[in-house]
């Protein structure tokens, strides 16, 4: 006999089944064996990874000397083999001092990821309504739909480099009103254009949105490109209880590695609930400490904040120079790219045949719009990115 083991499921299990929705680096492959692949089909020593939005300068060096310490003492075992602090009391007593709130307010676990499910676990029963402007971050979108919620898009404006201008803020009143959505997802700065919606216009949308009993979230995984913790919207929780507001050390900090991030709420009952449905020990104990070692080094987060930007303007004054291919200027360091003729896919393949990996961006009103995410590196990496640019321009000239 033959069991249909799916109508087993529940029913958040089916609806993740029926919805899938892409990211912009394809998890299903091993990026390893691609790069050994892309290495042997096309006969290049190296291959250059433009698509991911990590830090390259990497973590602080304060962090390196804490490893060596533990090793040098052979400390290391204990914490590997004991359970972490499960209050995450000195981690969170660091962030609280950061950001000038209570450590109360902070939910922290296994990368933003994970509080994007605890989110869309907390709220979302089948069909509810949810908000979103696009292009933004794909997960949005695949953690809601696989709790059946029903997205309502909010579609940027590419002749605007996908900004927030007084146009969409007005469009986004009235799609409050007309949907009554239970959230409203935003990244700030935005994945994957860059963009950043700063000072009196980010108030506006948080004021709207608390006036009509509406959750927003604002997602700042690329915030530490923009500036200080002064910068966050987490200076608005005390103010608006309906705001949530996520930070991560997977870009900035340089540690995507121990998959930590969190959570800034000034309500009790949001708090409460998303430790409800959060697992019982989400972080390891090495990683609570290394995330404590970063948060006091904010001089590497400066320097790395003024590495990229001067990378990035280097780069972005190469890329003016090309006839065929298009940008959209970027406060982070990752950024949007298309070539005026080839699709995205035709580009992504020429680049890859020159060693060079950039992600698609497979995500509604813009997937047909043909940009690639790139991420910022270092100079001598951006200018082979730049030369294999030229190389194709040119080929596409002698055509």
């Amino acid at each position: 006999m033959i069991t249909k083991t799916y109508k087993f499921f529940n029913q958040s299990t089916k609806q993740a089944l029926l919805d899938q929705v892409n990211g912009y680096v394809d998890k299903s492959k091993s990026t390893t064996a691609e790069i050994t692949e892309i290495k042997r089909k096309y006969n290049v020593s190296k291959v250059y990874r433009f698509d991911l939005g990590e830090n390259v300068d990497g973590f602080s060096p304060s962090i390196m000397h804490f490893l060596e310490d533990l090793y040098r003492e052979k400390s290391l075992f204990n914490k590997i083999n004991e359970y972490p602090d499960i209050t995450h009391r000195s981690l969170r007593r660091n962030l609280s001092e950061l950001y000038s709130i209570k450590r109360e307010n902070i939910v922290l676990s296994t990368g933003l990821d994970s509080i994007l499910d605890l989110i869309t676990r907390v709220f979302f029963d089948q069909n509810d309504v949810y908000l979103m402007p696009v292009p933004d971050f794909f997960l949005f979108e695949n953690y809601s739909e696989r709790m059946g919620a029903t997205p309502i898009f909010l579609p940027l404006d590419e002749d605007n480099n996908y900004q927030w201008t007084n146009d969409i803020f007005w469009e986004f009143n009235d799609m409050i009103i007309k949907f009554k959505p239970k959230i409203v997802w935003i990244s700030n700065p935005a994945n994957p254009t860059g963009q950043y919606i700063s000072g009196r216009m980010l108030e506006e949308i948080i004021k709207l949105t608390c006036s009509h009993n509406v959750f927003l979230v604002i997602d700042e995984a690329y915030a530490e490109y923009i500036g200080g913790s002064e910068l966050s919207a987490a200076r608005y929780i005390k103010k608006y209880n309906n705001l949530m507001v996520l930070r991560t050390f997977s870009k900035g900090y340089g540690l995507a590695g121990i998959r930590l991030g969190y959570l800034l709420c000034s309500s009790k009952d949001i708090v409460k609930a998303l430790l409800l449905h959060r697992h019982h020990f989400p972080i390891t104990q090495l990683a609570l400490n290394l995330a404590s070692i970063a948060i006091k080094d904010q001089d590497f987060l400066n320097n790395t904040r003024q590495k990229v930007t001067d990378s990035k303007n280097k780069l972005f004054k190469l890329l003016d120079s090309l006839n065929n291919f298009q940008y959209i200027p970027s406060n982070t360091n990752i950024f949007m790219l298309k070539h005026k003729v080839l699709s995205d896919i035709e580009l992504s393949l020429k680049l890859k045949q020159k060693g060079i990996l950039t992600s698609l961006i497979k995500t509604p009103s813009i997937e047909k719009k043909n940009y690639l995410r790139i991420t910022i590196r270092d100079n001598s990496d951006n200018e082979y990115f730049f030369s294999a640019l030229q190389k194709i321009e040119n080929e596409d000239v002698n055509s």
